[in-house]
């Protein structure tokens, strides 16, 4: 897994996107605008996410099944990280509406199980 670049692509992305989400968290950013500040913290915020998960993932793939190849680990890793990423942002709209309670949490842990298990039937 470590031999490959897009491992280390994908950990340098998940620390730059960390990085940029903190920057822009802490105010410190010089974009002044409320629209581009909205904007720029939910992509930081997916990017983090998704690179975070897509790294954990596909190492955790690669542990529990150690004969496939490390492209396709960190290719599903990429794929659950993207689910979980987009579904964290969902959250966190809801989060700012005031309209996140336990049916829209279940709902949305209910979506990306059936995303991940239609793509894991596809697969095979």
């Amino acid at each position: 897994m470590y031999k490959l670049n897009l491992f280390w692509v994908l950990l340098v992305l998940t620390l730059f996107s960390w990085g940029s989400w903190y920057i822009i968290l802490h105010n410190i950013s010089p974009i002044q605008s409320e629209l581009y500040a909205f904007i720029s913290f939910y992509s930081s915020s997916f990017l983090a996410i998704t690179f975070t998960v897509s790294l954990l993932f596909s190492l955790l793939w690669k542990m529990i099944i150690p004969t496939k190849s490390s492209y396709i680990c960190l290719k599903n890793g990429i794929r659950f990280g993207m689910i979980v990423g987009l579904l964290s942002i969902i959250a966190l709209i809801f989060q700012q509406n005031n309209a996140l309670g336990q049916m829209e949490i279940l709902t949305m842990i209910a979506l990306g199980v059936l995303i991940e298990i239609i793509n894991i039937i596809n697969t095979k």
